[in-house]
């Protein structure tokens, strides 16, 4: 008793689709490369009172996703802006 199907179920060509970014140096389209994640500070922490008790309030931070492209990387390039 085998457990294999009797005939093959894939008949077809499945097709994937690849991320296309823009290098973040360039601005060239690229499907391999560096990434980077940055988090950028939108609203630092503070102290505040709330029914007469001293509460945080939390930093509130957005994510920067950085490229950069395999072409970048070969010509020695830095990764733009200033470092987290």
């Amino acid at each position: 008793m085998s457990l294999q199907p009797k005939k093959n179920i894939l008949k077809h060509d499945e097709t994937i689709a690849v991320p296309i970014i823009n290098c973040s140096l360039c601005n060239a389209p690229t499907v391999q490369g560096l990434h980077q994640i940055r988090l950028k500070l939108i609203r630092p922490a503070k102290v505040i009172k709330i029914n007469g008790k001293w509460k945080i309030r939390p930093a509130v931070m957005k994510r920067m996703d950085v490229y950069m492209c395999l072409d970048c990387v070969k010509k020695g390039k830095k990764w733009p802006g200033k470092k987290p």
